[in-house]
């Protein structure tokens, strides 16, 4: 049987730190596909002024994942259109890859609040959640959690060890640390002049 996992996010723009985590994911669960998937709209939150497009965040996405062993990247929910919610994306996974074992990977504070998300009861059916556990607090966060979603919506969990620094995109498009992400996604960053970072 497969092992495929989806690494959901805006990647606005991809960092150091969502490379690390996919790679955490491959090595520990074991996959055979990592698909890195960049949301069309997220329903959570709004872009910031001078994001970049969606199209351009998936190239950006696909230059991060030719950094990352069995990864490919997704234009799923952008090609969908409008606002990216996780359980369409992941029915469609499932019905693709039907007698595959499939993950979604989610950090703390998405697991915090999962089951408020749209339909989360659909998002369990198809597929288990991969945690990503930065310290000591988060793995015992996430075994917490784990049990109260067990009990509530008979989700499995499973969690990965990613010790990285942590970093955000919003550090990055401060324009105070061009090292937060791999230095392929900064060249195209300064060669199409996102985030205030021209050539």
């Amino acid at each position: 049987m497969r092992r495929i996992a989806m690494f959901g996010g805006t990647f606005n723009p991809p960092h150091v730190g969502h490379v690390a985590a996919a790679r955490a994911c491959v090595q520990q669960l074991a996959l055979n596909k990592l698909i890195v998937m960049p949301t069309n709209i997220p329903p959570h939150k709004i872009l910031p002024e001078g994001s970049a497009t969606p199209q351009q965040r998936l190239e950006m996405a696909a230059i991060a994942a030719s950094l990352i062993p069995m990864a490919e990247v997704s234009a799923l929910e952008i090609e969908r259109k409008g606002a990216s919610y996780t359980f369409e994306t992941v029915r469609t996974l499932k019905s693709l890859y039907p007698d595959s074992t499939l993950w979604l990977v989610v950090g703390t504070d998405m697991l915090a609040t999962f089951d408020h998300w749209r339909r989360p009861e659909d998002i369990v059916a198809c597929a288990r959640l991969a945690a990503v556990a930065r310290s000591d607090e988060d793995r015992a966060f996430i075994e917490r959690r784990a049990k109260e979603l067990r009990r509530s919506l008979d989700a499995q969990v499973d969690i990965v060890y990613n010790r990285a620094v942590e970093v955000s995109s919003t550090d990055f498009r401060s324009g105070k640390a061009p090292n937060l992400v791999p230095s392929d996604v900064l060249r195209y960053i300064r060669a199409h002049g996102l985030y205030g970072y021209g050539e």
